[in-house]
């Protein structure tokens, strides 16, 4: 199972509505969609359709931390008492540490993602409302 299998889908998508509609790469700052002042999805299904893409990530994210804690947790036990043997469990360690750590550092930004995404769309809907809410007084007090 590959580390960034799944993002690279994301990751276009993002790419092609951004070009088409619009706002800063990917690689800024997603706050900006919060503020209006970045990335702008030009619709609520187009933003849920990336939330959902993100939380198919999160779930593969998920898995494969459970495939590297499998490791981790068989790597604590002894393979044979010479030197070099652990030596090389000692190295095997650090380094499923590490990935442990780097796919744990993916589902933070997925998770982030996911909740600016949302965060950004209940905003919208909120000035949606308001503004409907508004039309229908304006409505109301000339008529």
């Amino acid at each position: 199972m590959s580390l960034v299998e799944g993002w690279e889908g994301i990751l276009s998508a993002l790419e092609i509505q951004r070009k088409k509609y619009g706002g800063t790469s990917i690689g800024d700052s997603v706050g900006l969609a919060v503020t209006g002042k970045g990335f702008r999805f030009p619709d609520d299904a187009t933003a849920r359709s990336i939330v959902a893409n993100f939380e198919k990530s999160v779930a593969s994210i998920k898995k494969r931390r459970a495939l590297i804690e499998i490791v981790q947790d068989r790597l604590q036990k002894n393979f044979s008492q010479d030197d070099a043997s652990e030596k090389y469990r000692e190295i095997a360690q650090t380094s499923v540490e590490a990935l442990w750590q780097l796919n744990e550092s993916a589902l933070r930004y997925a998770e982030r993602y996911i909740s600016k995404i949302e965060s950004a769309r209940k905003s919208k809907a909120q000035e949606e409302e308001a503004a409907e809410e508004d039309a229908v007084r304006a409505t109301r007090s000339f008529g």
